[in-house]
């Protein structure tokens, strides 16, 4: 069935007859010139109409109609068009060279104007908070939400476009977490007459979002850093659950009164907004850059890890020359310089004189050992931290729960930035190759020496997949960035890309037992097989949402797909027909790991559980439950026997034979280090080890628990 688009129809929502090439009503062209059909209306308002279509191919899309034709609305609607078109970001809907056009319905005077985009699956963040009670966020989220965007507006930025309509209704968020700025009709490129018009004072179309749009905007003197102010303000609304118009500005500074209803956010990440969110232009972030070295140099402690007493820390990531750096660029947006003279330091030189003639006396005081005491003990907790576990500052609750899996933990890599995926290589004389990928960058490591053999400055997004192949020759990286790259792990030379080998960005990677052929997957809802040259074999593409993981079997017959629509999907390599679909999970499916035999699959899945999968038959056996929390990874020894699992921890389960149809299984043991959540496990070659990277910045080796570990206890 399909929907008229001609507004002067007489039934312009009535569904029409399909099979149809015209408007039962007005004759309208359905087909909009044989290349899209309407599926159903989206939403509309005074100046247009949203629709959903579907191509030639089946692929969902988003139609928008102009229906008002004023000069400066149409100038609008197609500077949208023109501004999305030069842009190729995974956070910025893409359009076709051809996906804008006019169409002159029946008996029209002026034509319409149509922009057909990427279809986004998700809300936005207006519907997301709403949906959730307008519970503020934690600072863990809003600093990835903050880094995914700022990243976004470097884009627009370096194509000298500024967005100027930033705001919650206008960032959409997908199943799988990322962000996508939306709504560029208010977007303005950055030229020299632009600014000329600017410096002479001149205004230019004001676009206001009470709350959100900065003071110059307001007044027609828009510049690319109002896009910063408007993202301030709108972490304010993420982090405090409240429109900016609820709180007040400051009488003398204008800066907005906000921090209180953020009791749960550090210090550190509170004066990033404000620096962003700087009344004056000249006083923010001149860049996206800036704002992620910000966050890179900040403190950005957990919620409940920051001492509110004792000396300042440093964050993570800083080193002492970069802190003072930043805390210059916070101090100058914040007002924050140097702290003024105190009442004891103005004093005139007499009241110093009386002073020092007084006779002193001291007292004892009980409460200074005391506090030297907690100081040493903080400080001490604090170096046994970044020893022992390579974090710091160190939560000393969490820091307490860990110290009953140290006996496990064999080895940290510090430094490995912000691990998003990591892969293990064949047991070679020379030791094991591991590979960790974060933004951009991909490490490779020697197991044995545990040495770092080469940081590649791979990709120019987040590396979110990687593979090795079974006799170590070949790595295999695929990005945010839609690219895949193949490496030489042994020598870290770069052998191949694939540019543009998914429409979004790459999730998955798998590589066949053989080596032959590799297969990936992607947000554009499909996946695809390679053979190991590089050339495409076979795609498929079945779903509208994500697919998230892919993996072989041992034999290399068959591949698993796991989908954001929470189904698992078997295929046959060779014909690429789908075999069977499990279903059972209640959310996106993120992870996939098969039983050495071939006859057990194990699934983890957003929905925070473990399912163990009989293939013979197609049925649940029974359920793993770990900790409360995203399953981002799941692994299997080579005996089979323990599956592990990572979420905010890592769970390891023996499969022992009675398990049965059982449900809802505890970990035999639970594994804590990490500051952050677990992003990715493996298991070492020679089985003894499990391997887990996150992105507190480290990569652990741990010894893999026995079965009931008796003999650690």
């Amino acid at each position: 069935m399909s929907y008229c688009i001609n507004p002067k129809c007489p039934q312009p929502d009535d569904q029409a007859n399909e099979n149809k090439p015209k408007c039962i009503h007005c004759g309208c062209d359905l087909l909009l010139h044989d290349r899209y059909r309407i599926v159903r209306v989206m939403g509309g308002g005074g100046f247009g109409k949203t629709y959903e279509v579907a191509d030639k191919q089946g692929t969902p899309k988003v139609l928008k109609v102009l229906l008002q034709n004023h000069e400066k609305a149409v100038e609008l609607f197609k500077q949208e068009a023109q501004v999305l078109a030069r842009l190729s970001d995974t956070g910025i809907p893409k359009v076709d060279p051809d996906g804008y056009f006019e169409m002159m319905p029946p008996n029209a005077t002026e034509p319409l104007y149509c922009l057909v985009m990427e279809k986004i699956n998700g809300l936005n963040l207006r519907e997301w908070m709403k949906k959730r009670g307008n519970r503020p966020i934690s600072q863990e989220q809003a600093v990835d939400w903050l880094k995914q965007l700022a990243t976004i507006l470097g884009q627009v930025h370096t194509h000298n476009f500024f967005h100027r309509d930033i705001k919650p209704l206008n960032i959409m968020i997908k199943p799988n977490g990322q962000l996508v700025l939306i709504d560029f009709g208010a977007a303005r490129e950055v030229t020299n007459t632009y600014f000329a018009k600017i410096g002479q004072g001149a205004g230019v179309t004001g676009i206001v979002s009470p709350g959100y749009t900065a003071p110059e905007q307001a007044n027609g003197k828009a510049v690319p850093q109002s896009d910063f102010y408007s993202l301030g303000r709108t972490f304010v609304f993420l982090l405090t659950g409240k429109s900016p118009t609820a709180f007040s500005e400051h009488p003398r500074t204008g800066k907005l009164v906000w921090r209180n209803s953020a009791s749960h956010i550090s210090k550190s990440f509170c004066d990033v907004m404000d620096y962003m969110m700087a009344p004056f232009p000249g006083k923010r972030p001149q860049n996206s850059h800036a704002i992620l070295q910000c966050l890179a140099e900040a403190d950005l402690a957990e919620p409940g890890e920051e001492v509110k007493e004792g000396p300042i820390k440093k964050g993570r990531n800083s080193r002492p020359q970069n802190s003072s750096r930043t805390s210059s660029h916070i101090s100058k947006a914040t007002g924050m310089g140097s702290s003024p003279l105190d009442a004891s330091s103005r004093r005139g030189s007499s009241s110093r004189k009386k002073s020092a003639s007084r006779p002193t006396r001291k007292k004892n005081k009980p409460w200074k050992l005391a506090i030297a005491v907690l100081a040493f003990a903080i400080c001490g907790a604090q170096i046994y931290g970044y020893w022992r576990y390579g974090f710091f500052p160190a939560n000393p609750v969490r820091l307490i729960a860990s110290l009953p899996s140290s006996k496990f933990l064999e080895t940290t890599f510090k430094g490995a930035g912000q691990v998003q995926t990591i892969a293990v290589g064949p047991k070679l004389d020379g030791g094991s190759l591991l590979s960790s990928g974060s933004f951009g960058t991909i490490r490779i490591w020697n197991l044995k020496s545990e040495k770092l053999l080469y940081i590649l400055d791979a990709h120019k997004g987040w590396v979110n997949a990687l593979a090795i192949s079974r006799d170590g020759q070949l790595l295999i990286s695929g990005s945010s960035d839609e690219s895949i790259k193949l490496w030489n792990p042994i020598n870290g030379s770069h052998m191949q890309t694939i540019e543009g080998a998914h429409e979004g960005e790459v999730l998955a990677i798998a590589i066949s037992p053989n080596g032959q052929i590799f297969a990936s997957a992607g947000t554009d809802g499909s996946f695809k097989l390679w053979n190991r040259n590089g050339s495409r074999r076979l795609t498929r593409k079945e779903n509208q949402e994500p697919v998230n993981v892919v993996a072989f079997s041992p034999d290399g017959q068959k591949i698993v797909s796991g989908s954001a629509d929470r189904t698992i999907k078997i295929w046959d390599v060779q014909t690429g027909n789908r075999i069977r679909t499990l279903k059972g999970h209640a959310n996106a499916v993120l992870s996939l790991a098969f039983s050495p035999d071939g006859q057990t699959l194990v699934s983890g899945s957003s929905d925070n559980t473990i399912h163990i999968w009989d293939l013979k038959s197609g049925k649940r056996k029974y359920q793993l439950i770990g900790d409360p929390s995203w399953v981002r990874s799941v692994a299997i020894n080579s005996s089979g026997q323990i599956f592990a699992s990572s979420g905010e921890t890592i769970g390891v389960w023996n499969d022992s034979e009675d398990s049965g149809t059982s449900r809802d299984i505890a970990p035999n043991n639970t594994l804590l280090g990490h500051a952050k959540y677990v992003s990715a496990i493996v298991i070492s070659p020679d089985g003894e080890n499990l391997i887990s990277g996150s992105p507190d910045n480290t990569i652990k080796i741990w010894r893999i628990p026995s079965a009931t570990s008796e003999e650690d206890e």
